[in-house]
Protein backbone atom coordinates (compact mmCIF):
# COMPACT_ATOMS: atom_id res chain seq x y z
CA UNK A 1 0.00 0.00 0.00
CA UNK A 2 1.40 3.39 -0.95
CA UNK A 3 2.08 5.79 1.90
CA UNK A 4 0.69 9.30 2.14
CA UNK A 5 3.33 11.29 0.29
CA UNK A 6 3.24 9.02 -2.74
CA UNK A 7 -0.53 8.93 -3.07
CA UNK A 8 0.09 11.57 -5.72
CA UNK A 9 1.59 8.90 -7.98
CA UNK A 10 -1.39 6.56 -7.75
CA UNK A 11 -2.56 5.58 -11.25
CA UNK A 12 -0.20 8.10 -12.85
CA UNK A 13 1.37 7.62 -16.27
CA UNK A 14 5.03 8.56 -15.93
CA UNK A 15 7.56 9.04 -18.74
CA UNK A 16 11.25 8.73 -17.85
CA UNK A 17 14.43 9.27 -19.86
CA UNK A 18 17.79 7.97 -18.71
CA UNK A 19 16.24 4.86 -17.13
CA UNK A 20 19.42 2.81 -17.64
CA UNK A 21 21.64 5.41 -15.95
CA UNK A 22 22.88 5.49 -12.37
CA UNK A 23 20.12 7.82 -11.17
CA UNK A 24 17.41 6.70 -13.57
CA UNK A 25 17.66 3.03 -12.64
CA UNK A 26 17.35 3.83 -8.92
CA UNK A 27 14.39 6.08 -9.67
CA UNK A 28 12.56 3.38 -11.64
CA UNK A 29 13.05 0.81 -8.86
CA UNK A 30 11.80 3.21 -6.17
CA UNK A 31 8.74 4.22 -8.17
CA UNK A 32 7.82 0.59 -8.80
CA UNK A 33 8.38 -0.53 -5.21
CA UNK A 34 6.87 2.44 -3.38
CA UNK A 35 4.01 3.76 -5.53
CA UNK A 36 0.86 2.55 -7.20
CA UNK A 37 1.63 4.27 -10.47
CA UNK A 38 -0.24 3.02 -13.53
CA UNK A 39 2.66 2.84 -15.97
CA UNK A 40 6.30 3.77 -16.34
CA UNK A 41 7.18 4.47 -19.96
CA UNK A 42 10.96 4.38 -20.35
CA UNK A 43 12.77 5.89 -23.32
CA UNK A 44 15.82 3.73 -23.96
CA UNK A 45 18.29 3.76 -26.79
CA UNK A 46 18.58 0.09 -27.71
CA UNK A 47 15.14 -0.77 -26.39
CA UNK A 48 14.29 -3.60 -24.00
CA UNK A 49 17.47 -5.59 -24.61
CA UNK A 50 19.65 -2.74 -23.43
CA UNK A 51 17.39 -1.86 -20.50
CA UNK A 52 17.15 -5.36 -19.07
CA UNK A 53 20.80 -6.05 -19.75
CA UNK A 54 21.74 -3.03 -17.65
CA UNK A 55 19.27 -3.95 -14.90
CA UNK A 56 20.53 -7.54 -14.84
CA UNK A 57 24.07 -6.34 -14.22
CA UNK A 58 23.15 -3.70 -11.62
CA UNK A 59 20.47 -5.35 -9.47
CA UNK A 60 20.20 -8.45 -7.32
CA UNK A 61 18.52 -11.47 -8.97
CA UNK A 62 15.36 -10.92 -6.92
CA UNK A 63 15.16 -7.24 -7.78
CA UNK A 64 15.86 -7.89 -11.43
CA UNK A 65 13.19 -10.57 -11.65
CA UNK A 66 10.54 -8.31 -10.13
CA UNK A 67 11.44 -5.55 -12.59
CA UNK A 68 11.55 -7.94 -15.55
CA UNK A 69 8.12 -9.37 -14.72
CA UNK A 70 6.49 -6.02 -13.95
CA UNK A 71 3.48 -5.23 -16.09
CA UNK A 72 3.86 -1.53 -15.33
CA UNK A 73 6.99 -0.99 -17.41
CA UNK A 74 6.76 -0.07 -21.07
CA UNK A 75 9.97 0.47 -23.01
CA UNK A 76 10.06 2.66 -26.12
CA UNK A 77 13.19 2.72 -28.26
CA UNK A 78 14.46 6.22 -28.97
CA UNK A 79 17.54 8.36 -29.33
CA UNK A 80 17.89 11.74 -27.62
CA UNK A 81 20.22 13.01 -30.34
CA UNK A 82 17.58 12.60 -33.06
CA UNK A 83 14.69 14.97 -33.90
CA UNK A 84 11.67 14.35 -31.69
CA UNK A 85 13.91 12.03 -29.65
CA UNK A 86 13.83 9.41 -32.39
CA UNK A 87 10.22 8.54 -31.53
CA UNK A 88 7.57 7.72 -34.09
CA UNK A 89 4.58 10.02 -34.37
CA UNK A 90 2.34 7.17 -33.19
CA UNK A 91 4.43 6.82 -30.02
CA UNK A 92 4.39 10.57 -29.44
CA UNK A 93 0.62 10.62 -29.94
CA UNK A 94 0.24 7.90 -27.33
CA UNK A 95 2.49 9.76 -24.90
CA UNK A 96 0.60 12.96 -25.54
CA UNK A 97 -2.70 11.33 -24.63
CA UNK A 98 -1.63 9.64 -21.39
CA UNK A 99 1.48 11.21 -19.84
CA UNK A 100 1.03 13.15 -16.60
CA UNK A 101 4.57 13.22 -15.19
CA UNK A 102 7.85 13.46 -17.10
CA UNK A 103 11.24 12.96 -15.45
CA UNK A 104 14.16 13.84 -17.70
CA UNK A 105 17.21 12.24 -16.09
CA UNK A 106 19.12 11.39 -19.26
CA UNK A 107 22.27 13.39 -19.84
CA UNK A 108 25.79 12.87 -21.08
CA UNK A 109 28.34 13.21 -18.28
CA UNK A 110 31.35 13.17 -20.58
CA UNK A 111 33.33 16.16 -19.30
CA UNK A 112 35.80 16.07 -22.18
CA UNK A 113 33.31 16.86 -24.93
CA UNK A 114 33.28 20.26 -26.60
CA UNK A 115 30.43 22.71 -26.13
CA UNK A 116 28.76 21.90 -29.49
CA UNK A 117 28.96 18.20 -28.65
CA UNK A 118 27.38 18.51 -25.21
CA UNK A 119 24.73 20.83 -26.62
CA UNK A 120 23.50 17.98 -28.82
CA UNK A 121 23.19 15.64 -25.82
CA UNK A 122 21.98 18.11 -23.16
CA UNK A 123 20.37 21.26 -24.55
CA UNK A 124 18.74 20.02 -27.76
CA UNK A 125 17.12 16.85 -26.33
CA UNK A 126 15.83 18.74 -23.29
CA UNK A 127 14.11 21.33 -25.47
CA UNK A 128 12.73 18.60 -27.75
CA UNK A 129 11.29 16.76 -24.76
CA UNK A 130 9.87 19.99 -23.35
CA UNK A 131 8.06 20.64 -26.62
CA UNK A 132 6.46 17.21 -26.41
CA UNK A 133 5.63 17.77 -22.73
CA UNK A 134 3.86 21.04 -23.50
CA UNK A 135 1.73 19.18 -26.05
CA UNK A 136 0.43 16.82 -23.34
CA UNK A 137 -3.00 18.05 -22.18
CA UNK A 138 -2.77 16.07 -18.91
CA UNK A 139 0.76 17.14 -18.00
CA UNK A 140 1.08 17.90 -14.28
CA UNK A 141 4.84 18.00 -13.86
CA UNK A 142 8.07 17.86 -15.82
CA UNK A 143 11.19 17.38 -13.71
CA UNK A 144 14.51 18.20 -15.34
CA UNK A 145 17.57 16.77 -13.58
CA UNK A 146 20.35 19.34 -13.81
CA UNK A 147 23.39 19.69 -11.54
CA UNK A 148 24.27 21.99 -8.66
CA UNK A 149 27.68 22.36 -10.29
CA UNK A 150 26.09 24.17 -13.23
CA UNK A 151 27.12 27.28 -11.31
CA UNK A 152 30.81 26.46 -10.84
CA UNK A 153 31.72 29.69 -12.64
CA UNK A 154 30.72 31.55 -9.46
CA UNK A 155 33.90 30.28 -7.80
CA UNK A 156 35.91 32.60 -10.03
CA UNK A 157 33.80 35.66 -9.23
CA UNK A 158 34.94 36.11 -5.63
CA UNK A 159 38.07 35.63 -3.53
CA UNK A 160 36.58 33.94 -0.47
CA UNK A 161 36.34 30.29 0.48
CA UNK A 162 32.77 28.99 0.26
CA UNK A 163 31.00 29.75 -2.99
CA UNK A 164 27.31 30.12 -2.15
CA UNK A 165 24.85 28.88 -4.78
CA UNK A 166 21.19 29.81 -4.37
CA UNK A 167 18.18 27.76 -5.43
CA UNK A 168 17.54 30.11 -8.31
CA UNK A 169 18.98 31.05 -11.68
CA UNK A 170 22.27 32.96 -11.51
CA UNK A 171 22.31 35.26 -14.57
CA UNK A 172 25.49 35.38 -16.63
CA UNK A 173 25.05 39.03 -17.61
CA UNK A 174 25.76 41.75 -15.07
CA UNK A 175 22.56 43.50 -16.12
CA UNK A 176 20.63 40.44 -15.00
CA UNK A 177 18.73 40.33 -18.28
CA UNK A 178 17.70 37.08 -19.94
CA UNK A 179 20.20 36.35 -22.70
CA UNK A 180 19.10 32.75 -23.25
CA UNK A 181 17.70 33.15 -26.77
CA UNK A 182 20.79 35.05 -27.93
CA UNK A 183 23.09 32.41 -26.45
CA UNK A 184 21.27 29.58 -28.20
CA UNK A 185 21.47 31.45 -31.49
CA UNK A 186 25.19 32.15 -31.00
CA UNK A 187 25.80 28.53 -30.08
CA UNK A 188 24.06 27.29 -33.21
CA UNK A 189 25.97 29.69 -35.47
CA UNK A 190 29.41 29.84 -33.90
CA UNK A 191 29.66 26.81 -31.62
CA UNK A 192 30.18 29.04 -28.59
CA UNK A 193 28.79 32.15 -26.89
CA UNK A 194 30.24 35.36 -25.43
CA UNK A 195 28.83 34.33 -22.04
CA UNK A 196 30.69 31.03 -22.15
CA UNK A 197 33.89 32.74 -23.25
CA UNK A 198 33.68 35.35 -20.49
CA UNK A 199 32.82 33.09 -17.56
CA UNK A 200 35.23 30.44 -16.39
CA UNK A 201 33.31 27.17 -16.36
CA UNK A 202 35.44 24.09 -15.57
CA UNK A 203 33.76 22.07 -18.30
CA UNK A 204 31.41 22.80 -21.25
CA UNK A 205 29.03 20.38 -19.51
CA UNK A 206 28.44 22.85 -16.66
CA UNK A 207 27.61 25.73 -19.00
CA UNK A 208 25.33 23.50 -21.11
CA UNK A 209 23.36 22.60 -17.99
CA UNK A 210 23.16 26.28 -16.98
CA UNK A 211 21.88 27.26 -20.42
CA UNK A 212 19.39 24.38 -20.53
CA UNK A 213 17.87 25.37 -17.20
CA UNK A 214 17.24 28.88 -18.47
CA UNK A 215 15.93 27.68 -21.82
CA UNK A 216 13.39 25.39 -20.15
CA UNK A 217 12.25 28.08 -17.74
CA UNK A 218 11.77 30.50 -20.63
CA UNK A 219 9.87 27.94 -22.71
CA UNK A 220 7.46 26.94 -19.95
CA UNK A 221 6.91 30.61 -19.06
CA UNK A 222 5.98 31.38 -22.67
CA UNK A 223 3.24 28.76 -22.44
CA UNK A 224 2.04 29.98 -19.05
CA UNK A 225 3.04 26.71 -17.39
CA UNK A 226 5.93 27.68 -15.14
CA UNK A 227 4.26 25.92 -12.23
CA UNK A 228 4.63 22.59 -14.04
CA UNK A 229 8.43 22.75 -14.37
CA UNK A 230 10.72 21.44 -11.64
CA UNK A 231 14.51 21.73 -11.98
CA UNK A 232 16.37 19.43 -9.60
CA UNK A 233 20.07 20.13 -9.06
CA UNK A 234 21.92 17.21 -7.46
CA UNK A 235 25.50 17.77 -6.39
CA UNK A 236 27.99 14.94 -7.03
CA UNK A 237 25.92 11.77 -7.00
CA UNK A 238 27.39 8.94 -4.95
CA UNK A 239 26.60 5.37 -3.88
CA UNK A 240 23.22 4.66 -2.29
CA UNK A 241 22.52 4.67 1.42
CA UNK A 242 20.04 1.80 1.09
CA UNK A 243 17.98 1.81 -2.16
CA UNK A 244 18.00 -0.20 -4.32
CA UNK A 245 20.64 -1.66 -1.96
CA UNK A 246 23.49 -0.20 0.15
CA UNK A 247 26.41 1.11 -1.91
CA UNK A 248 24.63 0.58 -5.21
CA UNK A 249 26.42 2.34 -8.05
CA UNK A 250 27.04 1.77 -11.74
CA UNK A 251 30.69 1.61 -12.77
CA UNK A 252 32.01 5.00 -13.81
CA UNK A 253 28.88 6.91 -12.76
CA UNK A 254 30.00 8.03 -9.30
CA UNK A 255 32.71 10.71 -9.76
CA UNK A 256 34.09 10.40 -6.22
CA UNK A 257 34.64 6.68 -6.73
CA UNK A 258 36.44 7.44 -10.00
CA UNK A 259 38.63 9.96 -8.16
CA UNK A 260 39.36 7.36 -5.50
CA UNK A 261 40.33 4.77 -8.12
CA UNK A 262 42.65 7.28 -9.80
CA UNK A 263 44.39 8.28 -6.57
CA UNK A 264 44.71 4.73 -5.24
CA UNK A 265 46.40 3.49 -8.42
CA UNK A 266 48.44 6.54 -9.47
CA UNK A 267 52.19 5.82 -9.69
CA UNK A 268 53.03 9.52 -9.28
CA UNK A 269 55.34 10.72 -6.51
CA UNK A 270 53.53 14.05 -6.31
CA UNK A 271 50.04 15.13 -7.36
CA UNK A 272 49.55 18.85 -7.94
CA UNK A 273 46.09 20.36 -7.55
CA UNK A 274 44.97 23.97 -7.95
CA UNK A 275 43.43 26.09 -5.21
CA UNK A 276 43.55 29.68 -4.09
CA UNK A 277 42.88 28.78 -0.44
CA UNK A 278 45.42 29.30 2.33
CA UNK A 279 44.86 25.75 3.63
CA UNK A 280 43.38 23.84 0.68
CA UNK A 281 43.36 20.40 2.29
CA UNK A 282 41.08 21.57 5.11
CA UNK A 283 39.18 24.34 3.33
CA UNK A 284 38.32 22.43 0.15
CA UNK A 285 35.12 20.40 0.21
CA UNK A 286 33.27 17.92 -1.97
CA UNK A 287 29.49 17.76 -1.76
CA UNK A 288 28.52 14.17 -2.56
CA UNK A 289 24.91 13.07 -2.12
CA UNK A 290 23.73 9.43 -2.15
CA UNK A 291 21.79 8.54 -5.28
CA UNK A 292 18.75 7.36 -3.31
CA UNK A 293 18.57 10.66 -1.43
CA UNK A 294 18.38 12.37 -4.83
CA UNK A 295 15.63 9.96 -5.91
CA UNK A 296 13.70 10.63 -2.70
CA UNK A 297 13.91 14.38 -3.19
CA UNK A 298 12.76 14.13 -6.80
CA UNK A 299 9.75 12.05 -5.81
CA UNK A 300 8.82 14.12 -2.78
CA UNK A 301 9.13 17.45 -4.62
CA UNK A 302 6.93 16.12 -7.42
CA UNK A 303 4.35 14.70 -5.02
CA UNK A 304 4.16 18.01 -3.15
CA UNK A 305 3.91 20.03 -6.38
CA UNK A 306 7.19 21.92 -6.05
CA UNK A 307 8.29 24.03 -9.00
CA UNK A 308 11.31 26.10 -9.99
CA UNK A 309 14.86 25.27 -8.89
CA UNK A 310 15.55 22.95 -5.96
CA UNK A 311 18.82 21.42 -4.78
CA UNK A 312 19.47 17.77 -3.90
CA UNK A 313 22.75 17.97 -1.98
CA UNK A 314 24.60 16.73 1.08
CA UNK A 315 24.79 20.29 2.37
CA UNK A 316 27.06 21.78 4.98
CA UNK A 317 26.60 18.87 7.39
CA UNK A 318 27.35 16.21 4.80
CA UNK A 319 30.29 17.66 2.85
CA UNK A 320 33.67 15.94 2.94
CA UNK A 321 36.92 17.85 3.16
CA UNK A 322 39.77 17.05 0.77
CA UNK A 323 41.87 16.13 3.80
CA UNK A 324 39.29 13.53 4.82
CA UNK A 325 38.97 12.04 1.35
CA UNK A 326 42.72 11.94 0.77
CA UNK A 327 43.45 10.24 4.09
CA UNK A 328 40.88 7.56 3.38
CA UNK A 329 42.21 7.04 -0.14
CA UNK A 330 45.72 6.49 1.24
CA UNK A 331 44.47 3.72 3.54
CA UNK A 332 43.31 1.86 0.42
CA UNK A 333 46.54 2.34 -1.52
CA UNK A 334 48.77 -0.72 -2.00
CA UNK A 335 51.58 0.82 -4.08
CA UNK A 336 54.59 0.96 -1.71
CA UNK A 337 54.93 4.74 -1.81
CA UNK A 338 52.41 7.45 -1.10
CA UNK A 339 52.33 10.52 -3.33
CA UNK A 340 52.71 13.92 -1.77
CA UNK A 341 50.18 16.66 -2.48
CA UNK A 342 51.10 20.11 -3.70
CA UNK A 343 48.87 23.08 -4.41
CA UNK A 344 49.21 25.92 -6.89
CA UNK A 345 47.11 29.06 -7.15
CA UNK A 346 46.60 28.80 -10.90
CA UNK A 347 43.80 28.41 -13.40
CA UNK A 348 42.24 24.93 -13.31
CA UNK A 349 43.36 24.40 -16.92
CA UNK A 350 47.01 25.15 -16.11
CA UNK A 351 49.43 22.79 -17.83
CA UNK A 352 51.42 22.19 -14.65
CA UNK A 353 48.58 20.40 -12.89
CA UNK A 354 48.44 16.64 -12.52
CA UNK A 355 46.14 14.71 -14.87
CA UNK A 356 43.92 13.81 -11.90
CA UNK A 357 43.54 17.51 -11.09
CA UNK A 358 42.61 18.26 -14.70
CA UNK A 359 40.00 15.50 -14.70
CA UNK A 360 38.52 16.52 -11.34
CA UNK A 361 38.77 20.28 -11.53
CA UNK A 362 36.52 21.18 -8.61
CA UNK A 363 38.95 19.57 -6.17
CA UNK A 364 40.41 22.59 -4.39
CA UNK A 365 37.11 24.49 -4.29
CA UNK A 366 34.31 24.66 -1.74
CA UNK A 367 30.68 25.12 -2.72
CA UNK A 368 27.87 25.71 -0.25
CA UNK A 369 24.56 24.98 -1.90
CA UNK A 370 21.43 26.59 -0.53
CA UNK A 371 19.19 23.82 0.75
CA UNK A 372 16.03 25.34 2.21
CA UNK A 373 13.19 24.48 -0.17
CA UNK A 374 13.32 20.82 0.82
CA UNK A 375 12.17 21.75 4.33
CA UNK A 376 8.78 22.85 2.99
CA UNK A 377 8.33 19.29 1.78
CA UNK A 378 9.92 17.62 4.81
CA UNK A 379 7.64 19.45 7.24
CA UNK A 380 4.57 18.13 5.41
CA UNK A 381 5.73 14.51 5.50
CA UNK A 382 4.50 12.03 8.09
CA UNK A 383 6.89 10.02 10.24
CA UNK A 384 6.24 7.03 7.98
CA UNK A 385 7.06 9.14 4.94
CA UNK A 386 10.31 10.30 6.50
CA UNK A 387 11.36 6.75 7.32
CA UNK A 388 10.67 5.57 3.76
CA UNK A 389 12.10 8.63 2.00
CA UNK A 390 15.06 10.10 3.95
CA UNK A 391 16.02 13.45 2.43
CA UNK A 392 19.13 14.44 4.39
CA UNK A 393 22.60 13.43 5.49
CA UNK A 394 23.40 14.22 9.10
CA UNK A 395 27.16 13.83 8.59
CA UNK A 396 29.65 12.63 5.95
CA UNK A 397 30.05 9.37 7.90
CA UNK A 398 26.39 8.52 7.37
CA UNK A 399 27.09 7.77 3.71
CA UNK A 400 29.74 5.26 4.77
CA UNK A 401 33.48 4.92 4.46
CA UNK A 402 35.29 4.94 1.15
CA UNK A 403 36.60 1.44 1.90
CA UNK A 404 33.07 0.23 1.20
CA UNK A 405 33.70 1.14 -2.45
CA UNK A 406 36.50 -1.37 -2.89
CA UNK A 407 34.58 -3.54 -5.33
CA UNK A 408 33.62 -0.58 -7.50
CA UNK A 409 37.19 0.74 -7.42
CA UNK A 410 38.39 -2.69 -8.51
CA UNK A 411 35.92 -2.78 -11.41
CA UNK A 412 37.01 0.63 -12.64
CA UNK A 413 40.69 -0.25 -12.44
CA UNK A 414 40.16 -3.55 -14.25
CA UNK A 415 38.23 -1.82 -17.02
CA UNK A 416 40.98 0.78 -17.42
CA UNK A 417 43.74 -1.79 -17.74
CA UNK A 418 41.72 -3.97 -20.10
CA UNK A 419 41.47 -1.00 -22.42
CA UNK A 420 45.24 -0.56 -22.15
CA UNK A 421 45.68 -4.33 -22.74
CA UNK A 422 47.84 -4.63 -19.63
CA UNK A 423 48.12 -8.06 -17.92
CA UNK A 424 45.76 -8.87 -15.08
CA UNK A 425 48.52 -9.23 -12.47
CA UNK A 426 49.00 -5.44 -12.64
CA UNK A 427 45.60 -4.99 -11.01
CA UNK A 428 46.57 -7.46 -8.34
CA UNK A 429 49.72 -5.48 -7.60
CA UNK A 430 47.88 -2.17 -7.42
CA UNK A 431 44.93 -3.35 -5.33
CA UNK A 432 46.39 -6.35 -3.48
CA UNK A 433 43.85 -7.57 -0.91
CA UNK A 434 41.09 -5.45 -2.45
CA UNK A 435 40.69 -7.92 -5.29
CA UNK A 436 38.29 -10.23 -3.48
CA UNK A 437 36.93 -7.72 -0.98
CA UNK A 438 33.22 -7.33 -1.44
CA UNK A 439 30.97 -5.77 1.15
Amino acid sequence: MAIASVEYFRDKYIFITGATGFLGLALVVKLLYETDCQQLTLLVRGGEDHLFGQYHDALSPTQYQSIFESKKIKVVAGDLTLPRLGLSEDTIAELRCSTQVIIHSASSINLRKSLPQVATTILDPSLALAEIALECPHLEHMAYISTAYANTHLHMLHSGTDTFVSERIHPLRSSGGDSTAFEIEDLQKAGTTPEYQFHKFPFPYAYAKHLTERALISLFAQHGKSDKLLIVRPSIIGPALRDPYPYYEIRGSAPATSWLAAVVTSPSLCITFCSRFADPARQSNIDEVPVDVVVNRIMMHISHRSSGVVHAVAGQRGRRSFENMWAKAMTERRIPWRPSVSWRDVDWDDGGLHLIAKAFKIVGTSFLFEDVKVYDVWNKMSDADKAAFPLFLESPEQSGDVCQRREDVRRQVEKYFRKKKWPGFVVGFLLHNLIHAKV
